[in-house]
């Protein structure tokens, strides 16, 4: 996957520098000394998150002198300004100016005598993390262009979006392809992962990745450069992450957003290489863009792009947004970040490919042992959902495939959850209104909806979590409301669905997280 590139604004070229471990130790301490972290940053701008954080170009007011050694930290990394040398000398820890100017992130301008300014921008990333990227602009406000490498910090809302969706348990070998600025691979490491691996394709994000690694004082990470699994042929994994561009583009521009042609060229790419780097149990996520089409949804694409293997591989799809093409570009005009000839550019690959709906949402495959069929599900997140809710409806359809367990499905108490509602459509017939469809709807975890016929209401409206599903089943058989053929495992699959779209909750079975079991 080729980049086009352009020459470089000036301060692209002061990039960080892999110093020594002295001097990274020395710049760990300075920047714990100065309360250069989440908490003192929020506490001293009296943010309540950094996400909150208004960089002073933007209006945040500040004082014009600097008082504490953190407004300066403050003025240099993350407003981008020139900070005169001697205020750093009296506010900095001794050595600490020296050391940050040989790291490569405090540089000089002929043009500011006297002054010093950063060539990085740094964010906390979650409670412990610091991670350097590229500066939104110029010390002095002069015209700058992105570069098309660009590295962004990992405090973007799309990235917070994807570390949110990715679960904290325990895992070997971890790998996170597409690793940026390396916040999912450092996360990883610091927090649960044995190990992590982080790749790029991009050799400026490879360093960021790296310096941000030593920054930060991880040894159980390594970083390395190449397309896709290139620098990792050999090695496999039980737990696979990435957040890959997904932007349609005829040519690969910016490296962090463009997703080829159909935006969807690196999500194959990464997903064609589960069947070799994935190991037995392990599990593949992402966030990302993707497109249901005419006659093919993009959970059939996924499982063409798995190969001939694609029968060992388990597929959970959260739609965290499910929109058309024309909502999705008019929500993009609206916001007036997206050039016209992008926006014609998405349209006419959309029209040409007959996309239907666009999906953003969460990806999770998993390899499962054998001796049995492959998994796919697909759900719609609502209010109160979480990555774990992606979880337990993989292992709820796991269980599932197995006929033991979906016989015990029969003795198990169903409920409907407090936010759950009917929906009746009436129709004129011979003058009056009838109710001739009904439909139930829930709003957490899952925003589902299932079309039902009446005596399918009049089953559900029985479930109070008092009575197992089989003399549901039974009271159905003896009412003529289903026929006598009707088998206790067909009527355990309606179980099953239910509970799976969250339309009903069931009391021997662990419940999704923040359910409601009754007492």
């Amino acid at each position: 996957m080729s980049s086009t590139s352009t020459a470089p604004h000036p301060l692209h070229l002061l990039l960080p520098q892999l110093g020594t471990e002295e001097d990274f130790a020395t710049l760990r301490e300075t920047l714990r000394a100065c309360g250069f972290h989440n908490e003192g940053i929020c506490q001293r701008l009296e943010i309540p998150s950094i996400i909150d954080f208004v960089p002073k170009c933007d209006g945040r007011k500040t004082a014009a002198e600097i008082e504490y050694a953190v407004d300066a930290i403050i003025r240099l990394v993350l407003d981008g300004e020139f900070v005169p040398e001697e205020v750093l000398d009296a506010k900095l820890p001794v050595g600490a100016v020296a050391a940050m100017e040989r790291l490569g992130i405090l540089a000089r301008s002929p043009a500011r005598p006297g002054h010093l300014f950063s060539t990085v921008t740094m964010y906390p990333a979650e409670e412990t993390l610091l991670l350097a990227g590229d500066r939104p602009g110029t010390p002095d406000g002069s015209p700058y262009r992105v570069p098309n490498d660009v590295v962004y910090p990992g405090a973007i809302e799309n990235t917070r979006h994807f570390l949110a969706s990715l679960p904290q348990t325990p895992c070997e070998a971890l790998l996170d392809i597409g690793t940026g600025s390396g916040v999912a691979t450092l996360s990883a490491a610091s927090r649960y992962a044995k190990h992590a691996w982080g790749v790029d394709i991009a050799a400026r994000s490879v360093r960021f990745a790296e310096f941000n690694r030593r920054m930060n004082g991880i040894e159980n990470a390594t970083i390395l450069e190449g397309d896709l699994y290139e620098s990792v042929r050999d090695l496999t994994f039980d737990r696979i992450v990435s957040h890959p561009p997904y932007v349609p583009a005829p040519k690969i521009k910016m490296i962090f957003s463009d997703g080829g042609a159909d935006g969807e060229e690196i999500l194959a790419g990464i997903i064609q290489g589960l069947p070799r780097h994935l190991r037995t149990g392990g599990r593949f996520h992402t966030l990302v863009l993707g497109a249901d089409c005419e006659g093919e949804a993009l959970e059939d694409r996924i499982r063409k792009w798995l190969g001939p293997q694609q029968g060992e591989f388990d597929l959970v799809m959260v739609s965290h947004s499910l929109r058309s093409p024309l909502e999705f570009v008019a929500r993009a005009l609206a916001k007036g970040k997206v050039g016209l000839p992008e926006l014609k550019f998405w349209t006419e690959t959309w029209n040409r490919r007959k996309v239907e709906f666009l999906f953003y949402g969460s990806i999770l495959i998993r390899r499962h042992a054998g001796g049995r069929q492959a998994i796919t599900a697909r759900v719609l997140s609502a209010l109160g959902y979480g990555p774990d809710h992606q979880g337990w409806l993989l292992d709820w359809e796991t269980d599932c495939e197995d006929p033991a367990f979906r016989a015990r499905l029969m003795d198990w108490h169903p409920e409907l959850p407090p936010d759950a509602t009917l929906k009746v459509l009436h129709c004129l017939q011979e003058g009056r209104f009838a109710p001739v469809g009904f439909a139930v709807e829930c709003g957490t975890p899952f925003n589902s909806e299932v079309r039902c016929k009446d005596w399918m209401v009049a089953v559900l409206s029985a479930c109070t979590g008092e009575s197992p599903w089989r003399e549901h089943f039974e009271r159905a058989k003896r009412n003529g409301m289903i026929s006598l053929e009707t088998t206790a495992d067909e009527f355990a699959g309606i179980l099953r669905a239910l509970a799976g779209q969250g339309i009903l909750r069931i009391r021997e079975r662990p419940l999704p997280p923040d359910a409601r079991p009754v007492r």
